[in-house]
This record gives structure tokens, C-alpha cells and sequence, in this order.
């Protein structure tokens, strides 16, 4: 992962964010402006929140600090929680002075942002200095984290997708 990448990418989220918003704005898009869950989808959403905080945003903060003096262990962490902070302002941003439901398009473009990082991240261990056993807790963490973004990424497809269309 590069700066160069991760810049790419965030200007390329918010341009489509823009468009899809200001599409939807105009009666373009079929896209609802708020988010319609049942009662069941919104109580699921509450825990999937808290889930994605403690495994999404408290795991690799806690992993990132331990080996902050590992560079390769601080660029893989360190990006990842540069890109998940930038979401969560965006969708925070977005959300309060805009669509509400623009939370479903950048969760989706953030989560498959996110997945094909964790995936390149956790290749790129391959040619790591880390010891055997931090290397085994670096990996595990990252599939920890491919494993629920993936998951999340359904749920945005099979739950928040159709709360909007």
C-alpha cells in the first residue's frame, strides 16, 4: 500500500459519492434519501456496529500500537486506519448535512476498497522480517479483519442495499 494508492482512491470514493449524491438529489437515481430498515435490519445494524468497532477499529489500533516500532507492521496498520478514519468522517459529514442514505454507497466503496487492501497486505507478508510467531499473529489478525469486512460487505449488498432502492 502506498500513499499514492490510498489518495487515489479516497479522491476516486468521494468523486462517485458526489455524483451518486447529486444524481440521487436530482430524481436521477432511484435512490431513497433516507435509510429504510425494518425493525429487525435497524437492531442488526446497532450490533454490527459495535461489532465493526471493537473487531474493525479497536483491533488494529491495539495491533498497530503494539508493533508501532515494525515499519512494515505500521505502514500495513497505519493505512488502513487512515482510510477507516477517513470513512467514518465522510459518512459522518455526509450524513448530517446531505443523504443519508450516501452511507450505503460509501460503506460499499470503502469495504471493497478495504477488502482488496487486507488482501494485498496480508500477500505482502510473505516477504516480511516479522519473527515467526508475530508473523502468525500479524497474519491472523488480517484474516480476522478480511473475514469481517467480507461479511460486511454482504450485509451492505443484502441488508442496506435494498433499505435504499
Amino acid at each position: 500500500m502506498t500513499w499514492r494508492t490510498t489518495f487515489i482512491f479516497i479522491v476516486l470514493a468521494t468523486l462517485v459519492t458526489v455524483l451518486v449524491g447529486w444524481l440521487t438529489s436530482i430524481g436521477i437515481l432511484p435512490i431513497s434519501q433516507a435509510i429504510n430498515y425494518s425493525d429487525a435490519g435497524l437492531r442488526f445494524i446497532r450490533v454490527w456496529i459495535l461489532l465493526a468497532i471493537a473487531i474493525g477499529l479497536v483491533l488494529p489500533t491495539i495491533v498497530f500500537l503494539v508493533w508501532l516500532k515494525n515499519p512494515q507492521v505500521r505502514k500495513i496498520f497505519g493505512f488502513y486506519l487512515l482510510v477507516i478514519v477517513i470513512q467514518i468522517l465522510t459518512e459522518d459529514i455526509v450524513s448530517s448535512v446531505w443523504l443519508k442514505s450516501l452511507v450505503v454507497i460509501i460503506g460499499t466503496l470503502y469495504t471493497t476498497f478495504r477488502v482488496w487492501q487486507l488482501w494485498h497486505e496480508q500477500q505482502s507478508l510473505k516477504t516480511t522480517n516479522l519473527s515467526q510467531a508475530n508473523l502468525r499473529i500479524i497474519s491472523s489478525v488480517l484474516w480476522v479483519l478480511l473475514g469481517f469486512w467480507s461479511s460486511n460487505f454482504i450485509i451492505l449488498l443484502t441488508l442496506s442495499w435494498p433499505s435504499i432502492l
